[in-house]
């Protein structure tokens, strides 16, 4: 099939009372739920996954980026009170130290911390909240989905043999794992290449004197040992195997003659609660949309656990749709913005895809000169502080952009911490939904502003000049948004000045905190910026604008830049 998506103009218009069906109740699936069901939009969610029937753990860390995310919806606060906290990054070569990215060092985040937990938790952590927003997971297995291009019918099959339901649906989302039955009833490939790379994965105890806070990468001629801590004396153990054609379960045996050969520390270990051989696969979807179908997480990108990136990588999928679908079906946002879910994330995956294979290849060199190579540039971004620098951000997935970008090689850090359209800003969001109790987010006690989850927001940025000429200038640019639009000026937060520069600026903010614009900080300038970014804008309404300082976020195409932060 075609990669081409249709355009939202040729779609029908689905019932208003349609659904919003979402296939899977993973992480992925629930927080997409989650963000939904706070901005009033029905959902069903379709799982055919009994309760409980997952023995694997799978992944387990949840990065910075995504705890800022999860607390747009209330679940970052009590998955990381259940969570171990993981510091910093380590790798060894030989059982030596090559160097360490440490989480704790990160600045512009209220979360500088990794989140080391199961994903059963996780699932029942965000299931909690979409819960308390109303949803449910319905038990059902999906054996069609029809009309994509027009009003959707997903046609569900229920456990109970009480026959199957047809359910018509505004969109649906697939969010079903790598073997997505959605993906392959909507037609789309899964494109991939390189090899399969073997890892033997289990978690238990270990008892010995190892790291409780940290995630290590353990490098030999012989292979590769991952160590992550989930507290307690309890790891995930990930090992590098050549090759397994058995039909049984890897035996504790070779977790302990590799853990012997490939620590840096001695530790015993004792019974395992399980393992399995996990395949490290890379593929990305042809495209994450078709019609009124799209895809996120597992169902349109997978790649190697090198840096626990998948699930977080599916939960930025989850928030990026979100934000947007749910602008689109209240009116706040013009259709056409859902285009970019596609060209954005998709962008984001081949990146990831790329990042985590390169990781996975350099942990598994055999070579000596490949080894000594690979260690001394290690060493030497350890002792130059690029480690940390490039590292952090990277692993911590700060540094995802939404740049407009012809290839890889336009997404890639720059050298200055100046920001870009795209980029990321360290505001954050969160919803209260009317007449539910939502948890206080944590960023509220943070030093960065909040931003609201809805709507398009408005940063304004004095540079070097806070007099009375920009007190003038910044209440011309109120008096001239609808007071729909909310404004804040950020001239006096610390933080800013590395990010956005010395002159003025009207930044304008997405609801997930990516910049939609640079533009200057006039009237006419702020509003064409927004209606670049496909935000639907009224006229210039006044009343109500005095006193209005809180921001709130706007659905946004970075492909829609008006220039960077000089």
């Amino acid at each position: 099939m075609s990669s081409a998506t249709t355009s939202d103009s040729l779609l029908d218009p689905a019932p208003p009372a349609a659904p919003v069906v979402i296939v899977g109740a993973g992480p992925v699936g629930l927080v997409l739920a989650a963000e939904l069901l706070s901005r009033d939009v029905p959902v069903r969610i379709i799982d055919g996954t009994p309760p409980g029937s997952s023995l694997h753990s799978r992944a387990i860390v949840v990065w910075p980026r995504s705890l800022e995310l999860l607390d747009r919806i209330g679940a970052a606060e009590p998955l990381a009170e259940a969570a171990n906290r993981l510091d910093a990054v380590t790798y060894f070569s030989q059982r030596r130290l090559l160097g360490s990215i440490e989480m704790s060092r990160l600045a512009e985040t209220p979360f500088p911390f990794g989140a080391v937990i199961p994903q059963s938790r996780t699932e029942d952590v965000v299931r909690a909240r979409v819960e308390a927003l109303g949803g449910k997971v319905e038990q059902g297995r999906v054996i069609d989905v029809r009309d994509i291009h027009r009003r959707p019918v997903v046609e569900v099959e229920r456990p109970d043999a009480s026959g199957s339901e047809q359910i018509e649906a505004s969109w649906v989302i697939g969010a079903d794992g790598a073997h997505s039955t959605v993906r392959r009833l909507a037609g789309i490939e899964f494109l991939g290449s390189g090899e399969d790379v073997l890892f033997a994965i289990g978690d238990g105890p270990i008892d010995g004197d190892l790291h409780q806070n940290e995630l290590l990468y353990c490098y030999t001629r012989s292979g590769a040992l991952g160590l992550a801590p989930f507290g307690e004396g309890r790891f995930r153990l990930a090992v590098s195997v050549p090759g397994w054609n058995r039909q049984d379960a890897p035996p504790r045996a070779l977790f302990q003659e590799v853990m012997d050969e490939r620590a840096p520390r001695p530790g015993a270990i004792g019974t395992l609660d399980w393992t399995t051989i996990f395949r490290a696969r890379r593929r990305v979807a042809e495209t994450l949309r078709e019609g009124r179908v799209f895809l996120a997480g597992d169902a349109g990108h997978i790649f190697s656990a090198a840096g626990a990136q998948g699930m977080n990588t599916g939960i930025q999928d989850a928030v990026n749709l979100g934000w947007k679908l749910a602008g689109v079906i209240d009116g706040s946002l013009e259709p056409g913005i859902l285009d970019t879910y596609d060209t954005e994330r998709r962008m984001a995956a081949e990146r990831v895809v790329l990042t985590t294979a390169k990781q996975t290849s350099w942990g598994l060199f055999r070579r000596r000169r490949q080894i000594a190579v690979r260690d001394g540039a290690v060493r030497l971004a350890q002792r130059s502080g690029l480690l940390q620098r490039f590292g952090a951000p990277l692993m911590a997935q700060h540094d995802v952009t939404y740049r407009p970008a012809e290839s890889l090689r336009d997404t890639l850090p720059g050298v200055t911490r100046k920001v870009r359209a795209g980029d990321r800003l360290p505001v954050f969001s969160h919803h209260h939904p009317r007449g539910r109790e939502t948890p206080a987010p944590a960023t509220e006690r943070g030093g960065w502003p909040v931003i609201d989850a809805a709507r398009p927001s408005v940063l304004l940025w004095a540079g070097t000049r806070q007099d009375g000429a920009w007190i003038q200038q910044a209440d011309a640019v109120r008096a001239g948004l609808p007071a729909t639009v909310p404004v804040q000026d950020i001239s006096a937060r610390p933080g800013f000045a590395p990010l956005l520069g010395t002159r003025p600026l009207a930044v304008v903010v997405r609801p997930d905190g990516h910049i939609a614009a640079l533009t200057e900080a006039e009237p006419v300038a702020v509003r064409t910026a927004l209606r670049e970014t496909r935000t639907v804008i009224g006229p210039r309404e006044t009343s109500g604008r005095a006193g209005t300082e809180s921001v709130t976020e706007m659905g946004v195409a970075a492909a829609v830049s008006q220039g960077d932060a000089q």
